[in-house]
This record gives C-alpha cells, structure tokens and sequence, in this order.
C-alpha cells in the first residue's frame, strides 16, 4: 500500500480547514441575514474574520438576537476579550 507524504496530508488538511472555514462563514452569515435582515458591510467583514470557533459561538448567540445592534454588542465584547 502506497503512503502519503506527510507535505501532501498537510495540504490536505489546510485545503479541508479551508472548506470548513468557508461554510462556517456562509452558514452564519445565512442565519444573520435571516435574523436580522440586511448588516452593514463592514459588520459582515467583521464575522468573516472570525475563527471557526467564534463562528460558532456567535451561531448561538444570535438565536437571542434582535437586531444588528446585538451583534455589534457581541463583536464589540469579543474584542475586549481579546485584549
């Protein structure tokens, strides 16, 4: 059986990173839209910068949100955090 070079598994797992990245951005961004209609456009820069991670937290959250200014409420925490 012929092994993989550990080179081609790492470009694999960066391109399957990458693909899951890319879906945890456009599902979020499907359930902003849906929740809280049209966000400003750097709001919307904003999540896309987001880790996979914070992605999914901010899918929780915004089940509770009401408007935009919920999510900004919620950027503007994650950024104190990471100070």
């Amino acid at each position: 059986m012929m092994e993989l070079s550990p080179l081609y598994l790492e470009r694999i797992q960066d391109a399957t990173d990458r693909g899951i990245e890319r879906e945890a951005v456009s599902l979020v961004m499907r359930l902003l839209d849906r929740r809280l209609g049209t966000i400003a456009p750097e709001r919307k820069q904003q999540v896309r910068c987001l880790s996979v991670d914070r992605l999914e937290d901010l899918a929780e959250a915004l089940l509770d949100f009401q408007s935009e200014t919920d999510l900004i409420q919620w950027l503007d925490r994650l950024e104190e955090k990471s100070f």
